[in-house]
């Protein structure tokens, strides 16, 4: 038994029949039926007359309407306090992130927020990844969007994404002519080709160079740009190439300004954790934009702008089944 059905039964009941009741709520008869049905069948008792001028309630049928209007105006309530919960959710709330997750996270967060939790006033701090761990070592973000765990702070593990080289469609070094036709590389080829790498205290290229280390190569490193944006701009106009999480490039793959080549011999990952800060109790404005982040990137994942393997799963969106197409199947 769920909502749908009680607010289904009642409308029917309401309106006398079941085509009215479909005209109502402006959905389709059978599916309706479909529900009154299930409805019938859970309860194990017919619910309502039924003759050439429509249905009305038996005495059964009466009975559950007391039942059913009392069941749903508690729920009316129940998301009536929880909404007002949410209006009462107010606070500044800092969170600190890379710019890759800043790029694949800000503008769903910042626009969730508005619509769910207008007093929530939430800024990020971006910067690379080991600024945004001493950041939460110092107790200066609420949250941390950061790619190790160490044991000290309260986090979760998001997602093991995935890293990828990308390259412009259209290289303009030559070295790169090749190269832009692949659809995949192993890892010891890299070491023919000059990479941009961030700061070497980056997590990224850490990750990286230990790799290297393993398979016995040492990959050459292009200093980049201070800012991962102006790096990728570079990148895009066929100067240079990149190691990066597609959370970084998603929006240039769409625009066709940046090609994918998968890194295989081994795939490469990084571990990407979402971090309370220690610094003070969990407001209910830091605790919701928490939930919000899991919730960004699980839907991230799900429409493919952040690639890899989701161990987050709490918001993952099952499937929703076409009432009506299962009828008239």
């Amino acid at each position: 038994m769920n909502s749908k059905q009680l607010q289904y039964f009642l409308t029917t009941a309401d309106q006398g029949s079941i085509t009215a009741a479909a005209r109502e709520l402006d959905v389709a008869q059978p599916a309706i039926s479909l529900q009154l049905a299930n409805l019938e069948h859970e309860l194990k008792t017919k619910l309502f007359d039924r003759d050439f001028r429509g249905v009305t309630l038996n005495a059964a049928g009466k009975l559950f309407e007391q039942h059913a209007r009392i069941i749903l105006a508690q729920i009316f309530n129940a998301k009536a306090e929880l909404m007002q919960g949410e209006m009462d959710c107010k606070g500044k709330v800092v969170v600190g992130v890379s710019q890759a997750a800043c790029n694949v996270l800000s503008a769903v967060l910042l626009t969730e927020l508005e619509h769910r939790h207008p007093g929530i006033d939430l800024s990020f701090r971006i910067g690379p990844s080991h600024i945004v761990d001493k950041w939460l070592a110092d107790k200066e973000v609420d949250l941390a969007v950061r790619y190790h765990q160490d044991g000290t702070e309260k986090g979760i593990l998001l997602l093991r994404e995935a890293l990828s080289l990308y390259i412009s469609k259209q290289p303009k070094n030559p070295t790169f002519s090749e190269l832009a036709m692949y659809a995949s590389i192993p890892f010891e080829e890299l070491q023919h080709y000059e990479i941009f790498m961030p700061d070497e205290k980056d997590a990224l290229s850490t990750l990286l160079h230990e790799q290297a280390k393993k398979v016995g190569i040492t990959l050459k490193s292009k200093k980049a740009f201070g800012q991962l944006m102006t790096t990728l701009h570079y990148v895009t106009q066929g100067l240079g190439l990149i190691i990066v999480p597609s959370s970084a490039t998603f929006h240039l793959e769409l625009s066709q300004q940046l090609r994918k080549i998968e890194i295989i011999q081994p795939n490469i990952w990084r571990d990407v954790y979402l971090h309370f800060s220690e610094k003070s109790n969990h407001t209910p404005a830091v605790l919701a934009v928490y939930e919000l982040i899991r919730e960004t990137a699980a839907t991230a994942h799900a429409n493919n702008s952040w690639q890899g393997e989701l161990i987050d799963t709490q918001y993952v969106r099952q499937p929703e089944i076409a009432i009506e197409a299962m009828v008239e199947g």
